[in-house]
């Protein structure tokens, strides 16, 4: 694999959105909309931060909140093996797991394990 750079996530695949901050701060606090949400469309994941009076430190702590997510890192883990293996991960598992590449064992009564034909499945 070459090393160029590629970009798996882009500002279009984020909403961001403002809010007023709360607790602690005084009026200032709650009259500007320093708060933070990003939520990423297609995982749903959400990143929000209102640490700050600073609406850029809180949009960059709710960015690296979103990727904390369990929800982005098996998004981003996906896409590097999508572009890693030039084929998605639901494409991979299709693939390796026809027929001819799975080995079917059943549990006799009497305890031990035995080898079936494939031939003996339907598929779902």
């Amino acid at each position: 694999m070459s090393n160029d750079k590629v970009n798996i996530l882009s500002k279009r695949d984020l909403d961001v959105s403002y809010f007023c901050g709360s607790g602690p701060g005084g009026q200032a606090r709650n009259k500007v909309a320093s708060g933070v949400q990003i939520i990423h469309r297609e995982t749903g994941a959400i990143g929000r931060a209102s640490d700050s009076r600073s609406q850029a430190d809180n949009k960059r702590n709710a960015f690296l909140r979103l990727l904390e997510t369990p929800k982005m890192k098996f998004w981003i883990a996906a896409k590097i093996y999508e572009i890693r293996q030039q084929e998605t991960l639901e494409q991979t598992v299709e693939r390796e797991t026809k027929p001819e590449f799975l080995k079917f064992e059943v549990k006799t009564p009497d305890g031990k394990w035995v080898e079936v034909p494939a031939s003996h499945f339907e598929p779902v």
